[in-house]
């Protein structure tokens, strides 16, 4: 967990600090364990901005570390007799700005219970914005040196443009070219002009036309010589050949479907016309461990039907109100990857239900976990909050890690990197809450239920859910 924190450096020292091909700047990364960023934006002082992440035990070492080199170089070049850095000798020490800290929850390993500790807060991209933006640079009060275009002995007008003081062209020889039909550059663009005409010329559908014939809108010859060289026949096969490769592809979509189906038609404990509600018997987390997915292919919730969507909430309803006379709370999950990545080859909602004091906790865990995942510096923010569902937050095309409270509280996080991006992110971070006994085994590894115990958990879980069952009504 940590956020950002903002320090000026004067320019004079931004070489210093970066070294012979970043080498300083990646020894001070690798000492303190904090990001360290230089921008090309300078604050109101005029000192460059350089941007520090991480703890706030980190943070703090690489200004330390930042304030010793400055301090260090600053010596060295006042014994050298540097007059610039001998100035910055005088004020060496980074000013630290104002930290804004949350208390979070945290599961200390060490005691087995759940603590409260201190981090810094993540500063939003607009609030970075407007920092930066709060300083506009102020106007130079040089005054500009006016150019002299008259002669002082006759008061006569010598030359109207700054270049023609340098040996370009006058007046009268810019009137003279562009009568020639050369260019203000000279004769090298009026030459690059010909050569474009000439090769205009020397296409077939212009020869044999007058100056006149490009705009006879009539002749119905011309408009045959623009269209496409792409012949009726070819167009017509082009157009067969997409309308099979739909055809095909539709195909393999519903038979890609009817395969998923088939696979957990004997774990399906409620059937809706578009989603079904089906038993996770591959190491469920707690009893009532279930799973919504569509009966037909849908690649994530986000793309979905509103349709499929509508069920969706239907069947979370329906299961918090089952979760209530228990007094549990659930937790619905979804990892919303590309085929090469996920495990769940298409839409997967997992439901898992806790006790109401590791459901309390839940948000605070999942919060601290997304903020510590994916790459340091990213394209999208680390954490969207959602009002329960993904829909409307994460545009579709876009993989993504979704996590929801009930039905009004989320987090969503965009994956830029599926490749080292977790295919079982939320079952870990659970796993961890409630101490599981399986944590840290991957999935593929455990032991699968036997047939006898699959078919006595989904006969639980069909007798649990039935007064609930909004399917019914179908």
């Amino acid at each position: 967990a940590g956020g950002e924190v903002e320090v000026g450096v004067p320019n004079s020292m931004v070489g210093m600090l970066i070294g012979k091909e970043g080498a300083s700047l990646a020894a001070l990364r690798k000492e303190s364990g904090a990001r360290i960023k230089i921008t090309d934006h300078t604050d109101e002082t005029g000192e460059r901005i350089v941007k520090l992440g991480g703890t706030p035990a980190q943070v703090d070492k690489a200004i330390t570390m930042i304030e010793a080199k400055m301090s260090d170089a600053a010596e060295r070049a006042a014994e050298r007799g540097g007059k610039a850095l001998k100035q910055a000798a005088k004020r060496p020490r980074v000013a630290k700005p104002k930290r804004v800290t949350e208390t979070v929850p945290e599961f200390d390993r060490k005691t087995g219970q759940l603590v409260m500790v201190e981090r810094l807060v993540e500063m939003d991209e607009e609030e970075e914005a407007a920092e930066v933006n709060e300083a506009p640079e102020a106007p130079s009060e040089k005054r500009v040196k006016k150019l002299q275009r008259f002669d002082k002995e006759s008061g006569e007008r010598t030359h109207y443009f700054r270049d023609e003081k340098d040996g370009g062209p006058s007046l009268k020889e810019m009137v003279a070219a562009e009568r020639k039909g050369s260019t203000r550059d000279g004769p090298r663009m009026a030459e690059e002009d010909r050569n474009i005409a000439d090769h205009i010329s020397r296409k077939a559908k212009f020869k044999g036309m007058d100056v006149d014939d490009e705009y006879d809108h009539d002749d119905v010859e011309i408009a045959d010589d623009r269209r496409s060289k792409q012949t009726d026949a070819k167009r017509a096969k082009g157009e067969q050949a997409d309308k099979k490769r739909a055809e095909r592809n539709q195909s393999l979509t519903a038979q890609k479907a009817e395969d998923r189906f088939n696979a957990i038609k004997h774990l399906v404990v409620a059937l809706g016309e578009y989603v079904v509600l089906r038993l996770q018997d591959h190491s469920p987390l707690s009893s009532g461990h279930c799973v919504l997915q569509p009966v037909e292919h849908v690649a994530s919730l986000s793309e979905a039907s509103e349709e499929v969507a509508e069920e969706v909430r239907n069947f979370k309803k329906c299961l918090i109100r089952m979760a209530e006379q228990t007094g549990e709370s659930l937790v619905f999950w979804e990892n919303s990857l590309s085929a090469q990545h996920s495990r769940a080859k298409g839409m997967a909602i997992e439901c898992a239900p806790l006790p109401s004091r590791d459901a309390a906790a839940a948000p605070g865990y999942f919060k601290q976990a997304l903020l510590e995942c994916d790459e340091e510096w990213s394209q999208h923010k680390k954490l969207y909050t959602t009002k329960g569902s993904v829909r409307g937050v994460v545009p579709p095309g876009f993989a993504y890690f979704d996590v929801a409270f009930g039905l009004q509280e989320g987090f969503a996080h965009v994956v830029e990197n599926e490749a080292e991006w977790k295919a079982e992110f939320g079952r870990d971070v659970l796993e961890g809450l409630l101490d599981h006994p399986d944590a840290g085994i991957p999935l593929a590894r455990r032991k699968k239920p036997s047939a006898e115990a699959s078919r006595s958990a989904v006969v639980a879980l069909t007798k649990r859910f039935e007064p609930f069952d909004w399917t019914k009504q179908l």
